[in-house]
């Protein structure tokens, strides 16, 4: 017998963390604050019963080998053999900041679950792909708040259960622009020195958004973030300071990327000189089935 699932799942923007370690990977993950974007990864889970198991994953159409999806599916497949097809597609480039492992994580999930019927809670769900994520050290904090949308306060770390994290209902226009290579996020959290730095600064930017959280307050304090902590390249700090004149941009963590709001014809115009523009707004709702 076949089955088949869909599932969405938005991408998301950090725009300032700090890394929370536990040798459990449900308790494991990060601090900070960052918006649910209405572009994301949208999923199909085929599966069909066979004599001998197998997963291929495909993403925008070529075959993948996509670590964090991978251990999702493994997390929430009940006992049986299946040939399992994950085909997932994002406008969205990876590894630059804007969660695309979190959200085909999390959308696999959410899909598998719908093709089989199996009932689990959406809070199993989001674990399930929490865990793959931190496992596979493909990210830290991105999971929760894409289930949520909107703009998000972390406070604690980790999977449903175990994390505190508040949603903002906020409906904005964002602009998303490319500005230089991928950053591989092992690479940096792997770096005891550079975790030092992101934990110091961070640390004083969840408390200070804590105490009053806002929109243009996430750009201010994630630009502060950006340069304090050094992760901000040469490119990203000239994006972010040409576009003072006709809004905010922020830095997306962790990427060559940004994030910005603000007079979308004037700021489009200043983001293209410096590499690829995508258009989007925040997404409000949060991964779903389709």
């Amino acid at each position: 017998m076949a089955y088949q699932g869909e599932a969405f799942c938005p991408g998301h923007v950090t725009a300032f963390f700090e890394v929370c370690d536990d040798p459990d990977p449900r308790k494991k993950g990060s601090r900070g604050a960052g918006l649910c974007l209405s572009l994301g990864v949208h999923t199909v889970a085929r599966l069909r019963e066979a004599s001998r198991p197998s997963l291929e994953v495909f993403f925008n159409g070529q075959p993948l080998r996509a670590e964090a999806t991978a251990r999702a599916v493994s997390e929430i497949l009940p006992d049986g053999a299946y040939e399992v097809k994950i085909l997932s597609d994002s406008p969205l480039p990876v590894s630059q900041g804007f969660g695309v492992s979190a959200a085909a994580a999390l959308s696999t999930t959410l899909a598998l679950d719908d093709a089989l019927g199996l009932g689990m809670p959406k809070a199993d769900l989001v674990a399930a792909a929490h865990v793959a994520e931190v496992v596979s050290s493909t990210g830290l904090g991105d999971v929760v708040p894409a289930s949520l949308g909107g703009m998000d306060l972390r406070l604690k770390p980790g999977a449903p259960g175990h994390c505190d994290v508040r949603r903002f209902d906020v409906r904005e226009e964002i602009l998303l622009a490319v500005v230089g290579p991928e950053i591989a996020t092992k690479a940096v959290l792997r770096d005891p020195a550079r975790v030092a730095a992101i934990n110091r600064v961070g640390g004083r930017c969840v408390e200070e958004f804590a105490r009053s959280p806002s929109f243009p307050r996430l750009f201010d304090l994630g630009n502060r973030f950006a340069e304090e902590t050094g992760l901000a390249s040469r490119a990203v700090m000239e994006v972010t300071r040409a576009s003072r004149m006709f809004g905010k941009a922020s830095m997306a963590m962790l990427g060559n990327a940004v994030f910005a709001t603000g007079n979308r014809v004037h700021l489009a115009t200043v983001l293209m000189k410096f590499g690829t523009l995508l258009r989007c707004e925040v997404d409000h709702e949060g991964a779903r089935v389709l």
